[in-house]
């Protein structure tokens, strides 16, 4: 992890991304937020798992921010917080800054995701625009941009 000189206190740090496949989160996450994670098995990034229930996790650097893919033993494992059934369950949700809410939305149906939450203004657009979307993986999470796109939903 960064270190304390490194990082403001009280910034998210790390994360971690439970998977049942680590090789297609990594190509998610590279291709709808341009993640730079080394490859899956590569032996700097990919150690043996700590934890029961967790068989193995590949580790990432993207900016900042700084984590790892936990590939879980079960895929049932996998919290999937977007819940039909139970739609008020909640958890941890991380938000990602991107420039475009629609491409990066477009790009997450293109791999695999799927839009939980559609584009949505912030106090009419003060505060920028934010959406959800539900990974490869069945992990909720958000995005968040300054600005509207010039593409408008």
């Amino acid at each position: 992890m960064a270190s304390e000189e490194s990082t403001a206190k009280g910034q998210m740090c790390w994360v971690e991304i439970p998977c049942a496949d680590i090789p297609r989160a990594i190509s998610f996450y590279r291709n709808v937020l341009a993640w730079d994670t080394p490859d899956a098995g590569t032996p700097d990034a990919t150690i043996p798992a700590q934890n029961p229930g967790n068989a193995a996790l590949h580790t990432f650097k993207t900016g900042h921010l700084q984590g790892a893919f936990i590939k879980m033993c079960d895929p049932s494992y996998v919290a999937k917080v977007a819940d039909p059934i139970e739609p008020f369950k909640s958890s941890i949700l991380p938000y990602y800054s991107v420039v475009d809410i629609n491409e990066t939305l477009a790009k997450v149906e293109k791999y695999g995701g799927k839009v939980h939450v559609p584009k949505t203004a912030i106090f009419d657009g003060k505060m920028g625009w934010f959406a959800r979307f539900i990974d490869s993986e069945g992990n909720l999470q958000g995005i968040w941009a300054q600005n509207d796109s010039p593409n408008p939903s």
